[in-house]
């Protein structure tokens, strides 16, 4: 057992918990394209709702900020597990830097497509 300076055994891992933050920025800038792709009369973000479900300059802003947050997740994920001490940060880091690169990437290599409710017809 260490003095009052002395260390408990326990490690922390830095790029995993920086990587998990990053990423759940990027994944919460995702999930808001993705609502209004879905759903473009939302009113989530009040008077900027206009400018991001036009496609507006927002939607792109959001969109390269989800990328470049998602992009730094996954790589300090993948940094924090080559030392050896990955643990679940490591795990969230990469898993919300996916989710934060879902909507961009998909939209980019135009997978998908506006939500049409029921294009049969009906009410």
């Amino acid at each position: 057992m260490g003095g009052i300076f002395g260390s408990s055994g326990k490690t922390t891992n830095p790029a995993g918990t920086v990587g998990s933050l990053v990423g759940a920025i990027g994944a919460a800038f995702s999930v808001v394209l993705w609502i209004y792709h879905f759903n473009p009369d939302s009113t989530l973000l009040g008077k900027y709702s206009q400018q991001l479900a036009a496609g507006g300059q927002m939607a792109d802003q959001l969109g390269l900020l989800a990328v470049v947050f998602g992009a730094i997740a996954v790589v300090l994920g993948i940094v924090g597990g080559l030392g050896g001490r990955g643990g679940s940060t490591t795990v969230l880091s990469i898993l919300l830097g996916i989710a934060a690169l879902s909507y961009p990437v998909l939209n980019a290599l135009n997978l998908v497509k506006q939500y049409v409710p029921n294009p049969i017809g009906g009410s």
